[in-house]
């Protein structure tokens, strides 16, 4: 019992000592402009051209000094992506600040927005803007403080289980 409390109370510790990051979303969509004819994979290929907008240096830059964290912080907690089979950017941003995050991702879809206002063939929207009260707490202490829980009690009835097995041993006749 013991063993299963002092895990638990080290890894409750050790959960409590983790830094707390938020991370927010910024969700552009882009669809055709004007011509019909414009299949699905191609408005997927342009949306990939305006992940590497958002990822340039003039957009990080613009973002970190909206966010107030250096350059090399940004590009750290910044993840862009196109999901799969859809035209959807998404800018994720994780930093110590939810005001922060938002502020960096919202900064950054303005940028990409801005730049597909003059494409020809595609029109982007932000159609979620990162919000701030909205943001997820990583990682998840819930999560983690029941993962503790659950090694607390391997841990416990795994030591009772071998303590059991050597006194039953040692007393037993040679």
């Amino acid at each position: 019992m013991l063993a299963g409390l002092l895990v638990l109370a080290g890894g409750l510790v050790v959960i409590e000592q983790l830094p707390t990051r938020y991370s927010t979303t910024s969700t552009i969509s882009f669809a055709p402009r004007s011509q019909p004819n414009v299949s699905a994979d191609v408005i997927e290929l342009v949306a990939n051209k305006y992940a590497v907008v958002a990822a340039s240096t003039t957009s990080v830059a613009s973002a970190a000094a909206a966010a107030s964290v250096t350059r090399a912080e940004l590009r750290d907690a910044l993840s862009i992506s196109v999901e799969a089979n859809t035209a959807n950017l998404d800018i994720a941003v994780s930093l110590a600040n939810a005001r922060e995050a938002a502020a960096a991702a919202n900064t950054i879809a303005d940028a990409v927005n801005r730049a597909a206002a003059d494409d020809q063939l595609i029109a982007g929207e932000i159609t979620a803007r990162a919000d701030p009260v909205s943001a997820q707490l990583q990682p998840s202490r819930s999560l983690l403080r029941v993962i503790a829980v659950a090694a607390a009690l391997l841990v416990a009835g795994w030591v009772s289980f071998a303590a059991r097995q050597i006194s039953r041993r040692a007393g037993r006749p040679q």
